[in-house]
């Protein structure tokens, strides 16, 4: 590793920790400890098991996500072996702040036979989907919001309504990339430098956002867009979940703007296991619902088990696993092997690649 890339991984690390630090006094300070017991103490256990049972199934349909992400044209690895290698990815994210998931993903799948820039591609394609589902809720969620309470009670309308909404403009996003594509290139360049600059910066952006969404076509983008709506339904229903867990009666813009906020604030560094980033989060949000620190800072507590425990136990078993099939003695060469990490490229799951495989 040189120089340069050590120090930048040192300064990764130290602003990670040093986000949680932070995080932890903001969401310590003035809380009443004894209270903050008594809360975590009263609350109701099936609800937190049922809220994990989200999160699997979000893990579940990412990685069903990622597989038909890679089209039909290639004999496809199993399911399995997708979900054993974005579990790995996950868990790698949690536990060591320096984003090495997608580096695992590129390799293990290499392992799996994949060349490394389809794999990349399928990971632009996922990051793109998700960046999409982001500002479409931020776009839909004050209009949904203002849903009368008396449809509101009616099956969780607000959250079916913003399903509903992503899957449809997710399918005309990519059908139509192309012509938003164009209409970006038509919009005049300010006369001022700085906002020409800005707006420059931006259109790239989302062109290269939109370009990404060409690879999918048909039924394919059908499922893949009915997959992203309901893995965002998933990620709001497990915070809806707990907030019953404390016995928490909000109306649902308050999950869906704490799912918001968890989702960005993961964008920065954040320190292993996300720790104090969740509970700091957690409190700052729902202060504006009216709920006091102490039993924000108790629920962002328990949600912070709940939404790293399962990745991390199932990444940590799939690691394990690549890691027996290796068959070396247990040192950082072969947990970096074994994790995708390392150059090498060994025979893990060694199986012909023929008929038997799903193909999408």
């Amino acid at each position: 590793m040189s120089k340069g890339r050590t120090r930048t991984t040192s300064l990764q690390l130290a602003g990670a920790l040093l986000v949680g630090v932070v995080c932890l006094w903001l969401s310590l300070r003035g809380a009443d400890l004894a209270s903050f017991g008594a809360e975590i103490a009263s609350l109701s256990l099936p609800p937190v098991i049922l809220a994990m049972v989200c999160v699997f199934l979000v893990a579940v349909t990412k990685a069903l996500r990622w597989q038909w992400l890679y089209g039909p044209a290639l004999p496809s690895p199993t399911w399995s072996t997708h979900f054993a290698i974005l579990m790995i990815s996950q868990m790698l994210n949690l536990v060591i702040p320096v984003r090495l998931g997608e580096l695992a993903r590129l390799g293990l799948m290499r392992q799996e036979g994949r060349q490394i820039g389809v794999t990349f591609g399928t990971i632009v394609v996922e990051k793109s989907l998700d960046l999409l589902a982001v500002g479409l809720i931020v776009l839909l969620a004050v209009p949904l919001v203002l849903i009368p309470p008396s449809l509101e009670t009616q099956l969780s309308t607000g959250g079916l309504l913003l399903g509903g909404a992503i899957f449809i403009m997710l399918i005309a996003i990519g059908r139509f990339q192309e012509v938003l594509i164009d209409l970006l290139a038509r919009i005049p360049e300010p006369k001022q430098e700085r906002w020409a600059r800005w707006l420059g910066t931006v259109r790239r952006g989302i062109v290269a956002v939109l370009s990404s969404m060409g690879s999918l076509k048909g039924r394919r983008l059908t499922r893949v867009a009915a997959l992203t709506a309901g893995i965002w339904l998933l990620s709001l229903l497990t915070v809806q979940i707990m907030f019953l867990a404390f016995d928490l009666s909000l109306s649902w813009g308050a999950p869906l703007a704490l799912m918001l906020a968890l989702t960005t604030s993961n964008w920065m560094p954040t320190p292993p296991a996300m720790i104090g980033v969740v509970g700091a989060v957690t409190v700052a949000v729902l202060s504006a619902f009216g709920v006091d620190q102490t039993r924000g800072l108790a629920l962002g507590t328990v949600l912070n088990a709940v939404l790293v425990g399962p990745p991390v136990l199932m990444g940590g078993a799939a690691l394990w696993n690549r890691l027996w099939q290796l068959g070396a003695a247990i040192s950082l060469h072969s947990l970096r092997r074994a994790a995708g990490l390392s150059d090498d490229k060994p025979e893990v799951n060694a199986q012909p690649q023929d008929g038997n495989h799903e193909r999408t």
